[in-house]
């Protein structure tokens, strides 16, 4: 099953240089490699920070994972973090088991992951 990928601009006057991405479906070793491909072309170059929005990803494997770990990298570069908004059970107990937490801000839902970056 491929992911729905959407960049979409924070409301205007909320923060700036601050994308998100809303990911739904499953990220898997089928599709994973060319959502990175479509993230990286995606991220404006002016962009500091990055909110994910995993409300509506279903299903997340190792590959996937990757993806999350490369964005982290390509933004730290940047001088900006990556926050992880609306992750599935699932998806915090593997974050929780692997030690991933600690290299992610990971908040409940977008309104929280806005104000987190407000608060920087």
């Amino acid at each position: 099953m491929t992911v729905a990928v959407e960049l979409a601009v924070v409301p205007e006057g909320a923060l700036e240089r601050v994308a998100v991405l809303a990911l739904a479906g499953e990220l898997d070793y089928t599709n994973a490699e060319q959502l990175r491909q479509d993230i990286v072309e995606a991220l404006p170059a002016d962009g500091r920070d990055l909110i994910v929005d995993l409300t509506h990803l279903s299903f997340c494997d190792s590959t996937g994972i990757r993806v999350f770990l490369g964005l982290r990298t390509l933004v730290g570069e940047r001088g900006g973090v990556v926050a992880l908004a609306g992750m599935q059970p699932r998806l915090i107990r593997i974050f929780r088991t692997t030690g991933l937490m600690h290299f992610f801000r990971v908040v409940p839902t977008v309104p929280d992951a806005v104000d987190f970056l407000r608060s920087r």
